[in-house]
């Protein structure tokens, strides 16, 4: 009866850890370049005891949390009609220099300028390699190599590329909110070149990718889920009755 206690609470435990992803994948199901969570649930150890015919059995002992990753699948391209929004056609991510001067790679690319010209992201990140565009410039275009040109002072100028980041293994970045990753140990290390070349990507002026979370999905999994954290928690309850009539009996 106690190991049906332990391992009705570790499911709890995992069905708990699984509700708050996907309830974190609801919430950021409208937020531009998000990567949708998963949790991957594994047993936990056995414990082997001797059956009456002599042969050995084993009975699990619960479930925990086995890891939480990103899905790094290409969500929808939206059309934005803002001339500095792009979206990657491929495997490439956006790299930007955060307010701490470390580097850090997104999908979310809604592009602006500050107050000296230089695009950055919306959120205040500036895009690198270091792009300006001048004051008084009109008719920005990116094409899908990266290359962003714009008409200054009457003629057609070449402001500088979008270069895109890939890595080995994109699942292994590190999110740190806000639609951004850095590198870690399993990523790999980060490889940087032109777009539209060597599987990073075209850039699409004018679009945003939206997150790739589908809304449908995530609530049947978390009707599945929540069936399950009562079903383990029914358990712990009769596992506690059982508890108390045994007891009841050495009286």
């Amino acid at each position: 009866m106690i190991n049906a206690l332990y391992s009705a609470a570790s499911g709890m435990i995992a069905q708990q850890t699984s509700i708050d992803v996907l309830a974190n994948n609801l919430a950021n199901a409208g937020t531009i370049g998000f990567k949708r969570d998963r949790m991957d649930q594994v047993d936990l150890a056995y414990r082997t005891f001797q059956l009456p015919t002599g042969q050995a059995g084993q009975v699990g002992l619960g479930s925990a949390p086995g890891g939480i990753g990103k899905e790094m699948t290409e969500g929808e391209f939206e059309a934005s009609d803002r001339p500095l929004d792009v979206a990657i056609n491929g495997q490439g991510f956006l790299q930007v220099t955060r307010p701490d001067g470390t580097l850090a790679y997104t999908r979310a690319g809604a592009l602006s300028v500050d107050r000296e010209g230089r695009v950055m992201l919306n959120s205040g990140e500036l895009l690198q390699p270091r792009i300006t565009i001048p004051p008084g410039a009109t008719d920005v275009k990116i094409g899908p190599d990266g290359a962003v040109t714009a008409n200054v002072n009457d003629t057609i100028t070449k402001l500088g590329d979008i270069q895109l980041a890939t890595f080995p293994n994109p699942g292994g970045l590190l999110s740190i909110g806000g639609s951004l990753f850095i590198a870690s140990a399993n990523s790999g290390t980060v490889s940087m070149g032109a777009a539209d070349a060597g599987g990073r990507g075209a850039i699409l002026q004018g679009y945003t990718e939206a997150s790739n979370v589908q809304v449908a999905n995530e609530m049947v999994s978390m009707v599945a889920t929540q069936r399950a954290f009562e079903a383990s928690a029914r358990i712990v309850s009769a596992s506690d009755e059982m508890w108390g009539i045994a007891n009841g009996l050495r009286r």
